[in-house]
């Protein structure tokens, strides 16, 4: 669900209890001991409205079944989050917004699948639903992996009619620990609706800075910059800013009234509306900006294994994989192969259940042929859902 957010904007950091209360969330069960002492998290969240932050996070990060279970606590797994964010919204004041902060998912795996995206999917949805039901404004997802998961997360924010911002931890090349390129998942996720996207740098402002640089070009929506705000210089706010970053997330505990209030005042460089270079695909690893022309493979067909075909195409002077997807088990075999290709996918349905199915669990954004047997406005409908490039 899409979000004009009031530029610039600042939001405060610990978006989890074991931040607030400075203990091993694997060992002491944090949300515990705050919902018993809840000054804990109201003095916390009291302070950072007070001292200028527009965005409180609610800490409800780490809260997963699995987890809770594990320390003998999963029947408070729903009282946890809707309590956490009841507290964060009672200590905000109205000019302030609380946002609930969301994990990767309980059913994380190594390997992409229908199962294992439904499971997820459903997963947020439950943690959303209790936050918004809260007074939680926005969602942030913040620590994901893998782009599915993130894909299944803003899916679960839309359909809980709530605008989802994201953030990615990335090294200085804009990857990840699962190997997700930023950019890829920038293109895909705001194609997909996201509100807002966010980089925290492991290696530094500067580097921060150079990759919200190499965003901006193809950002239709705000960027973040996920930083230690209390260690910001001037020369880093100014960097950050003439770069691209209209918000800032912070990562620290400042109390800093001075500083928050010039972030505050910046003239941004963001503007709505302005035109930006997004029409791409994208695998998890790759975003590909796209010719006026594609020149296309030959068609596709769609097996169990079909690797080696896909691998095969990479040494072609083609520009994009064409298939035809005859039934959801076609759209499964590509969304569990895809990854094995190095080029963007181009795809054919002639039915909504098989077109939904391709366009919901393909680890990025596809290209979707309007040649398919489909009545317009449901081709429309489906691949505006989903984020999907018309070709």
């Amino acid at each position: 669900m899409g979000f004009e957010f009031t530029l610039p904007a600042v939001v405060d950091g610990s978006g989890s209890c074991s931040e607030l209360t400075g203990d091993d969330p694997y060992n002491v069960c944090s949300e515990a001991l705050i919902i018993r002492s809840p000054e804990i998290l109201t003095a916390e969240k009291k302070s950072s409205a007070q001292c200028g932050f527009d965005i409180i996070l609610a800490p409800t990060e780490g809260i997963s079944h699995s987890r809770l279970e594990d320390m003998g606590f999963d029947d408070e797994f729903a009282e946890f989050i809707s309590g956490l964010t009841r507290l964060t919204a009672e200590s905000a004041p109205d000019n302030v917004n609380v946002c609930g902060v969301l994990s990767k998912s309980d059913p994380i795996a190594s390997e992409y699948g229908e199962n294992v995206f439904e499971s997820a999917y459903f997963d947020h949805l439950e943690k959303i639903t209790l936050m918004k039901d809260e007074g939680a404004a926005f969602i942030l997802l913040r620590n994901f992996e893998k782009l599915w998961d993130m894909r299944a997360g803003v899916l679960a924010a839309k359909n809980a009619d709530i605008p989802v911002i994201v953030t990615m931890k990335v090294d200085d090349e804009g990857i990840n620990e699962s190997d997700t390129d930023y950019i890829a998942a920038l293109i895909t996720l705001q194609a997909l609706g996201t509100a807002a996207f966010g980089i925290e740098c492991t290696y530094g402002t500067e580097e921060a800075a150079d990759l919200i640089k190499k965003a901006y070009p193809h950002a239709e929506i705000p960027l973040i910059a996920v930083t230690d705000i209390e260690k910001l210089s001037d020369s880093d706010i100014q960097m950050l800013n003439e770069n691209g970053a209209s918000i800032y997330m912070d990562t620290g505990a400042c109390k800093d009234k001075e500083k928050l209030a010039k972030l505050r005042s910046l003239d941004t460089k963001f503007r709505y509306g302005e035109e930006k270079d997004s029409y791409a695909a994208a695998i998890f690893r790759e975003a590909f900006f796209l010719p006026e022309y594609l020149e296309l493979s030959e068609p596709l067909r769609c097996d169990l294994d079909m690797s080696d075909e896909i691998i095969d195409f990479d040494d072609e002077a083609i520009n994009a994989i064409y298939i035809h997807l005859g039934s959801t088990d076609d759209a499964a075999y590509l969304a569990d192969n895809a990854i094995m290709s190095r080029l963007p996918f181009i795809i054919r349905a002639d039915d909504p259940t098989t077109l939904e199915a391709a366009l919901r669990y393909y680890q990025g954004r596809l290209i979707v042929d309007t040649r398919c047997d489909i009545d317009e406005k449901t081709l429309l409908q489906l691949t505006k859902k989903y984020g999907a490039v018309v070709y």
